[in-house]
């Protein structure tokens, strides 16, 4: 690393530019890398403080608040430039959206009014001996991913990211019942699927769920090689096979349940299983009508795992703000990624005012 300094003079009473106004200004190397660090790397405040110290010989010396300014300015200019809305777009405009929620603790969050119509502005709330845990949201398709943060796990905070009430196309989640109210079709995770059928079998004997469990798998095998071969549609025959070896296998599950006890060891799960595979029928099947449409929704639960490595180094955030602006430059780093665009050069491309996604 190599520090630059430069020396700018003005004549008493000239004014300033904006950027200058201190008396000693970051360019936006340093700020892209401090950016980069803490959000991608997720490097921790004062190590990272340590870690600029030792790259630059001792003559960079950042202060954690200077480094939470670089933070809150350039997630500001991410919604100013426009750079998050387009990936909003893109997001709407796909065919297919995998979306997924996890809980992040946080030592402040936010409180609306009752009536989130009204001009009431809204409050904060800080936690004392404790901490909160909001709610941080992935939209994500192959190209773009959006996070946002609500103080709860419910549909009001759906509604108030104006992203999946707006969304016409095929929506994939991991069988939440409050997804299913958004969204052209619904597609529910066979990996999730999977694993509740090896518990059913594994814990509750119930050799059912294992003859279930091997026909779902055969069926995304048949897909994977169709793929693979460049085939981008079942075979209609195929299809319809299918479609009557589900209905055969589940009135098999019901004539096995029949034959059980209700106060029997398992009972209660295998019927929740019986009558969760015969209600959502479309939306397990949808991945063999529909082949672009996933298996599983592993791309919305892989875009939420660097978040929780994120806790599990800073342990939680100090303020609503904070973890807002982490989530804005999230969105962006990670949608960069998808899209092979150098990570340094994107976000200083971006603290320049120079657009990096396009429509």
């Amino acid at each position: 690393m190599k520090v630059i300094v430069t020396e700018h003079r003005f004549g008493i009473g000239a004014p300033l530019p904006e950027k200058l106004y201190n008396e000693v200004s970051y360019g936006d190397g340093i700020k892209a890398q401090t950016v980069l660090l803490l959000n991608e790397g997720i490097v921790a405040h004062k190590r990272l403080c340590k870690i600029m110290s030792s790259l630059t010989h001792g003559v960079v010396n950042l202060s954690t608040g200077t480094m939470n300014k670089f933070h809150m300015d350039f997630a500001n200019r991410l919604t100013e430039s426009g750079e998050l809305e387009i990936i909003k777009q893109d997001l709407l405009a796909g065919e297919v959206m995998n979306t997924d929620d996890t809980t992040m603790r946080v030592l402040e969050r936010i409180v609306y009014p009752k009536n989130e119509e009204t001009d009431d502005l809204v409050t904060y709330e800080r936690a004392e001996k404790k901490s909160f845990r909001a709610t941080l949201r992935t939209h994500s398709n192959d190209q773009s991913t959006l996070y946002t943060v609500n103080p709860k796990k419910d549909k009001k905070g759906i509604e108030r990211d104006k992203i999946l009430p707006a969304y016409r196309g095929k929506l994939c989640h991991d069988h939440e019942s409050k997804f299913y109210n958004y969204g052209e079709d619904n597609s529910a995770c066979g990996g999730h699927l999977l694993r509740d059928l090896k518990g059913l079998h594994d814990l509750y004997n119930c050799p059912w769920a294992e003859k279930v469990r091997i026909f779902v798998s055969g069926m995304n095998e048949y897909k994977n090689k169709d793929l693979a071969l460049g085939v981008v549609s079942c075979d209609p025959q195929k299809l319809l096979f299918f479609e009557n070896e589900y209905d055969q296998i589940l009135e098999l599950g019901r004539l096995e349940l029949k034959q059980r006890k209700e106060a029997e060891w398992g009972y209660a799960e295998f019927n929740a299983m019986v009558n969760r595979l015969t209600g959502f029928k479309d939306n397990y099947m949808l991945f063999m009508r529909d082949y672009k449409v996933p298996f599983t929704n592993n791309l919305a639960e892989r875009d939420l795992r660097s978040e929780k490595t994120k806790e599990k180094v800073s342990g939680l955030f100090r303020s609503w703000d904070g973890i807002v602006a982490h989530s804005k430059i999230r969105s962006f780093i990670s949608t960069a990624k998808k899209r092979g665009i150098d990570l340094f050069s994107a976000i200083t491309q971006a603290l320049q005012g120079k657009p990096v996604f396009t429509t």
